[in-house]
């Protein structure tokens, strides 16, 4: 019973946090469709392969730099200053190589920590884990997988702003999709 229950509350958990990350792939989305189509470095379409597991990963870096990218260009097409070279460059690079940090340390010990739950589960008292130094592994990852969270939401916010300021830039409401006819 417990189990089940157990696992009503991981798939609704699941389902809240998919839901959340589709509405954030939408923002980014969104940020490139803001530039006019020459201007754009990706296919805003792109950024749904972000959903793959582990290669979502990886391509996470090649988005992060294309969307950049495409602010610059968006900036300079328009003649208009930006606050750094790169926006949302730094945060979201860094972002990227700590989530993989973190995705690869809990790889590690990812055995071990289903054999734990196992047994908590079942009533058994957790016994002294003689590879302690996986442990350690854990706790760092899950420190770095926070310190990714919260940059994670950072970007986010960055993207959000890059967007609506592209909103503002001249000419833009007749060159880019989602702000026609506003």
């Amino acid at each position: 019973m417990m189990m089940a229950a157990l696992g009503i509350v991981m798939l609704i958990g699941a389902l809240i946090g998919l839901t959340v990350f589709i509405i954030y792939l939408l923002n980014l989305s969104n940020t490139i469709k803001a530039a006019a189509v020459a201007n754009r470095q990706m296919n805003p379409n792109l950024v749904w392969l972000l959903l793959i597991p582990y290669f979502g990963s990886f391509w996470y870096l090649y988005v992060v730099n294309k969307l950049s990218q495409t602010i610059v260009a968006e900036y300079q097409s328009k003649g208009q200053p930006l606050p750094t070279a790169k926006p949302t460059y730094g945060v979201g690079m860094t972002y990227a190589v700590l989530s993989i940090i973190s995705t690869v340390m809990g790889l590690f010990n990812m055995s071990d920590t289903i054999a734990k739950y196992k047994s908590m589960l079942s009533g058994e008292m957790p016994t002294q884990d003689p590879n302690a130094a996986f442990d350690a592994i854990s706790v760092l990852g899950g420190v770095i997988g926070l310190v990714a969270f919260v940059l994670w939401i950072v970007y986010w916010v960055q993207t959000a702003g890059y967007k609506n300021k592209m909103k503002m830039l001249p000419n833009n409401s007749t060159s880019s999709e989602i702000f026609q006819g506003l």
